[in-house]
C-alpha cells in the first residue's frame, strides 16, 4: 500500500472508519476526513488514515521504534454527483395510492404538475416535495388545474361580517325609521398564488341579507352610519309597527311571537359570492360555492302613546 493511494467506495470507507482506534499496545490508528465541492454539480469526500505500530525489539531493549503508514481514501462519484446524495426528484409509481388522494398533505393541499412534468404537492405554509412519475402513464402528467387551486385558496380567504350598529342606539321607536349598519363594513376580499407558472386569483364579494326580527327583511349592502345628509341609496332602514321591550313577552298580549326577552333579534347574513381567474399556461375563470358569515344583535323597540286629556272649562 505504501507509495500510492488506494481507491475505495463509500462502503469501504465505512469499514475503515469502524476500525478500532488502537491496533495494539503502543500503536494506534488516527483517522481524519474531509469533504469539499469540486464543481457546482460535483462533490468529493475522503479520509486520511495514519497508522502507527510498535515494532518488536531485542531482549533487554527498553525502547521501541515505530513506523507510520498513510492511506488516502477517495470517494468515487456517479453521474457527476456524490453517490450518497439523494436524487432531487425521487421516483414515484403511477400506481401509488397517494396519487389518488386529492389532499395528500392534509386540508388545503393538492397535486399539481410543474413545468418539467414532475408530480408535486402543494401544502399551505410548507415546502412540499416533487416526484418523478414512473410506470404506465408517466408522461401524461397534466398542467395545474386552476379550479383545484382556487378551491384551496377560497378556504384560506378570511371573511368577517362585522358588528351590527344601530341608530337610535339603545332602542327604536315604532313608526320611526331605525338605521342599521355593519362595523367594520365587509368589503371585497382577494387572494392570489402562483404555481408552476400559473397565477390564480380568488375574489369574494359580499352582499347582506338583513332580518329585523319582526318578519321584515332586506337584501342590500352593509349600510352606512346615520347622518342627516347620508344618501338613502346606501342606508339600511326599517320601520317597526309593534313594540318589543324586555319583559314584554308573556306579559303583553299585543307583542309579536318573535319578540325576544331583550327585544327583536336583528340578524345580518353576509353572503360571499366567490369567483376566480387564472393566467399562464391555462387561462380560465369560474365561480365557486358561496360562503356565509353572520352576526346578530338584540334591538328593543319602544312606542309613544297618545292620550286624550279633557280640557278644563269655565
Amino acid at each position: 500500500m505504501r507509495g500510492r493511494p488506494a481507491l475505495i467506495t463509500l462502503a469501504g470507507l465505512a469499514v475503515l472508519l469502524a476500525v478500532p482506534q488502537t491496533a495494539q499496545a503502543g500503536g494506534g490508528i488516527k483517522v481524519g476526513w474531509y469533504s469539499q465541492q469540486v464543481r457546482p454539480s460535483r462533490a468529493a469526500a475522503g479520509a486520511r488514515i495514519h497508522v502507527s505500530a510498535a515494532r518488536p525489539t531485542q531482549t533487554g531493549d527498553r525502547g521501541a521504534t515505530s513506523g507510520t503508514q498513510a492511506v488516502v481514501v477517495t470517494v468515487k462519484t456517479q453521474g457527476g454527483a456524490a453517490s450518497n446524495l439523494p436524487p432531487p426528484f425521487p421516483a414515484l409509481s403511477t400506481s401509488s395510492p397517494i396519487l389518488k388522494d386529492r389532499h395528500p398533505g392534509g386540508p388545503g393541499s393538492f397535486w399539481y404538475a410543474d413545468a418539467a412534468g414532475h408530480a408535486c404537492q402543494y401544502v399551505p405554509n410548507s415546502v412540499s416535495p416533487c416526484f418523478t412519475l414512473v410506470g404506465p402513464g408517466s408522461n401524461s402528467a397534466g398542467q395545474v388545474s386552476p379550479s383545484t387551486v382556487a378551491q384551496s385558496l377560497a378556504r384560506r380567504v378570511e371573511l368577517a361580517p362585522g358588528e351590527i350598529k344601530t341608530s337610535p342606539a339603545r332602542s327604536g321607536l315604532t313608526g320611526a325609521q331605525s338605521w342599521f349598519w355593519l362595523d367594520p363594513a365587509p368589503t371585497r376580499q382577494s387572494l392570489s398564488i402562483s404555481l408552476a407558472g400559473e397565477t390564480v386569483n380568488v375574489t369574494a364579494d359580499p352582499t347582506v341579507d338583513w332580518r329585523f326580527g319582526d318578519g321584515g327583511s332586506l337584501d342590500g349592502g352593509p349600510g352606512v352610519p346615520y347622518q342627516a345628509d347620508a344618501p338613502l341609496s346606501d342606508a339600511i332602514t326599517h320601520v317597526y309597527d309593534t313594540r318589543c321591550l324586555p319583559g314584554d313577552q308573556g306579559h303583553d298580549p299585543y307583542v309579536l311571537a318573535s319578540c325576544g326577552q331583550d327585544g327583536y333579534s336583528v340578524e345580518a347574513l353576509v353572503i360571499w359570492r366567490i369567483s376566480y381567474s387564472a393566467a399562464g399556461p391555462v387561462v380560465g375563470s369560474g365561480v365557486l360555492p358561496a360562503r356565509t358569515t353572520e352576526t346578530s344583535a338584540s334591538y328593543p323597540v319602544s312606542e309613544s302613546r297618545a292620550f286624550l286629556v279633557s280640557g278644563g272649562g269655565e
